[in-house]
């Protein structure tokens, strides 16, 4: 047992080589001192009265200090409760680097990694209402969300165990993506593909499985009557020919959870 001057001399030691960037190694007393590091910083951080202050005290200061730990801790392949790997994760999200955010939020939701006492809830919830909240920004403003959205709403609706509320606001967005004008409003009537509408209409009739009141009825009757007036501009009614299928028959069960996406970009 190390003296209390011992331990203080440690946790001096233990933050410079922090601030420097550098990893700590994992032990028992290594793993103290981190945790009290990690309280002060989460204080400071607190103590910012301002979000954008919070942001760049993250990106400048807290990530380069703990990622090396970090990056230490998944490489060594061990597996413990480790809160300065979920604090990481939360604060690669908030500064918006989604592509390492979604890596460790993966492996954090593998290993059954807590979120930070301050959230109400687990990794997979959390990811899924950032980046939804994420990508209906982006959305709006007309831009693409990928390669983002689809990376998660694989996880939604075939992986992650989720409140039903959260996954009706995923599918009923990922219809919204197909409904998409020039403007990136979506807008059935500015769809000409029968098969697209009805591939957002699949995912909508999901979206109102899982939580009805997600509000979809008044868009899939929308959708209803677009595919409707397409149909008449078909020749002899065959809604089919428009998307290249000889038969007609269009009506066949699209599988809501593999939307083309990947092609909203381009609507």
């Amino acid at each position: 047992m190390i003296s209390p001057g011992m331990r203080h001399n440690a946790e001096i030691a233990a933050r410079r080589q922090l601030d420097a960037g550098q990893a700590l190694e994992a032990s028992p007393d290594s793993l103290h001192i981190q945790l009290r590091e990690l309280a002060r910083d989460v204080s400071r951080l607190r103590a910012l009265p301002m979000t954008r202050d919070r942001v760049e005290m993250k990106r400048r200061t807290l990530l380069p200090k703990w990622t090396p730990t970090v990056e230490q801790y998944l490489a060594r392949g061990e597996v413990y409760t480790n809160l300065v790997f979920s604090h990481c994760v939360i604060w690669l999200f908030d500064i918006g680097e989604f592509d390492r955010a979604l890596d460790w939020a993966e492996i954090a939701i593998e290993q059954g990694q807590p979120t930070p006492d301050n959230f109400k809830s687990r990794f997979p919830a959390f990811v899924a209402d950032t980046v939804l909240e994420w990508a209906e920004r982006e959305a709006e403003a007309g831009h693409s969300v990928e390669p983002y959205f689809s990376r998660v709403f694989a996880k939604v609706s075939d992986d992650w165990r989720l409140h039903e509320e959260i996954s009706a606001k995923w599918f009923k967005f990922a219809g919204l993506l197909l409904l998409r004008d020039d403007t990136g409003k979506p807008l059935p009537s500015a769809i000409e593909s029968i098969e697209q509408l009805q591939a957002a209409d699949a995912l909508l009739a999901e979206a109102h499985k899982f939580h009805a009141p997600v509000g979809v009825k008044t868009l899939r009757e929308k959708i209803g009557m677009r595919i409707r007036g397409l149909q008449k501009r078909l020749p002899h009614g065959r809604a089919g020919a428009e998307e290249g299928d000889p038969s007609g028959e269009d009506n066949q069960p699209v599988d809501p959870a593999v939307p083309s996406l990947n092609n909203e970009a381009a609507q």
